[in-house]
């Protein structure tokens, strides 16, 4: 910037005969004054570098971790941030929030803030709601403002601001829950919205008796491994001849309702979702084309109960 005033004061100079008189006579103290944040940063960024950038904003947050030598922490956040398994969660086109498997790391224009997840509090504060998306998809966005706040003494607290979809995610990577202020409401993604209509449709959907719950007794989710399988993929809609029918699968019951709802979301238009509930998906393992009325809940499960 004053690199550019500097210019625009010669460029006066030469060109502009309004302004000359004034900037010959104060030539010397506009000049100064252009030059006086390139001084005021150079001697910022010499005072940084003492003691090999132990003076850097940075590196006091890390000596607070090890007093003896900052750099070792350096270089273990250095070491967990190249891993694949990090939480990387996007604000803009400048901010960043990055989880890895201890810290927690606030990336903002102007600064970087560090926090151990182990020795910090979480408190969702404040929100907001956009009524356009950054994709440009129909519907609204909900953003929410995330305290971290360090027990460690002398570490300052950070705003984390991210996407209400991503809660629940951070809070995995987290590893602890985040506490959520009494006015503050969560709106739900569009994926957990979906699931539930989804559920809704299957268990008004015809049962399927073909296997006991002893076959299944220790079967696992092939998409979460945590929930048993509770739907089975077969053909009960009706042909018709205006377009493609769906296909009998023979596929095993290998998938929860829940699991079966987000793989159905992820092979729809992402940009119209009010065709997803008529539209047709395929089959995880065998490709065979079903429709929301041929997942059937299988006996004795939840899903029946609910029916």
């Amino acid at each position: 910037m004053s690199v550019f005033f500097s210019v625009y004061l010669l460029g006066t100079l030469l060109v502009n005969d309004n302004e000359k008189a004034f900037v010959s006579v104060y030539f010397y103290e506009l000049i100064f004054l252009a030059l006086l944040p390139v001084g005021y940063s150079f001697s910022i960024v010499s005072k940084w570098k003492l003691n090999d950038w132990g003076n850097h904003p940075l590196s006091i947050i890390l000596s607070r971790y090890n007093s003896v030598d900052w750099t070792l922490i350096a270089q273990n956040i250095s070491t967990e941030y190249q891993c694949l398994q990090k939480l990387t969660l996007a604000y803009g086109t400048t901010n960043r929030t990055i989880v890895t498997e201890n810290w927690i790391i606030s990336i903002k224009p102007y600064m970087v803030y560090v926090s151990k997840k182990s020795e910090s509090s979480f408190l969702v504060y404040s929100s907001d709601i956009h009524n356009s998306t950054p994709d440009g998809t129909p519907g609204s966005i909900q953003f929410i403002n995330i305290q971290v706040i360090p027990i460690r003494f002398q570490i300052k607290w950070f705003i984390v601001r991210i996407r209400s979809e991503d809660f629940k995610t951070l809070e995995e990577h987290i590893g602890h829950p985040i506490q959520i202020a009494e006015n503050v409401k969560l709106q739900r993604s569009r994926t957990e919205r979906f699931i539930e209509v989804f559920r809704d449709q299957v268990s008004q959907n015809p049962v399927y008796n073909g296997y006991s719950s002893a076959e299944l007794e220790d079967d696992v989710c092939a998409g979460c491994l945590v929930n048993p399988p509770d739907v089975k993929l077969t053909k009960c809609c009706e042909d018709s001849n205006d377009i493609v029918n769906c296909t009998p699968c023979q596929c095993r019951p290998m998938w929860c309702v829940d699991c079966m709802a987000k793989w159905y979301e992820s092979r729809q238009p992402q940009n119209d979702t009010t065709i997803w509930l008529s539209s047709k998906c395929t089959c995880p393992l065998c490709r065979q084309l079903f429709c929301i009325l041929d997942v059937c809940p299988l006996q004795n499960s939840d899903l029946v109960q609910t029916n």
